[in-house]
């Protein structure tokens, strides 16, 4: 499997999950065509993910509906005993941007001030490069 094909396999989950959500059996096929497992599938795709939001080549709105269409996967990964990290933080710190405080200011970007620097410490934590 080449790079490509990773990457358009990556694309059609991110596609999916945010229009109809995502369960293991959905990515499951994917796993056993990569021959990895559902936590380094999740993985992956939230990284990508949270790149794509740390580059600005994927908006937040977009990134939001593919974690939110990922929740289900994640915990079901975490319930049956296998937490995938760093995709529940990533999920986490997509969540934590979705809304204002009571206590921010009107101008206060919640996507700005909670999961920009979120994202960039988990990058910085889980990946040796960010490109």
């Amino acid at each position: 499997m080449t790079t490509n094909d990773r990457k358009t396999d990556l694309h059609r989950l991110m596609l999916d999950a945010t229009e109809t959500g995502l369960s293991l059996n959905d990515i499951t096929p994917i796993c056993a065509r990569l021959k990895i497992d559902p936590c380094q599938l999740v993985n992956e795709l939230t990284l990508t993910v949270a790149k794509g939001f740390d580059a600005m080549t994927l908006d937040f709105n977009f990134c939001i509906q593919v974690m939110n269409g990922l929740e289900g996967v994640v915990a079901q990964l975490a319930v049956d005993g296998e937490t995938p990290e760093p995709a529940l933080s990533i999920y986490l710190a997509f969540d934590a941007g979705e809304f204002k405080r009571i206590s921010d200011p009107i101008e206060v970007c919640p996507a700005e001030k909670y999961t920009k620097p979120m994202i960039e410490r988990i990058l910085l934590e889980h990946l040796d490069d960010r490109s």
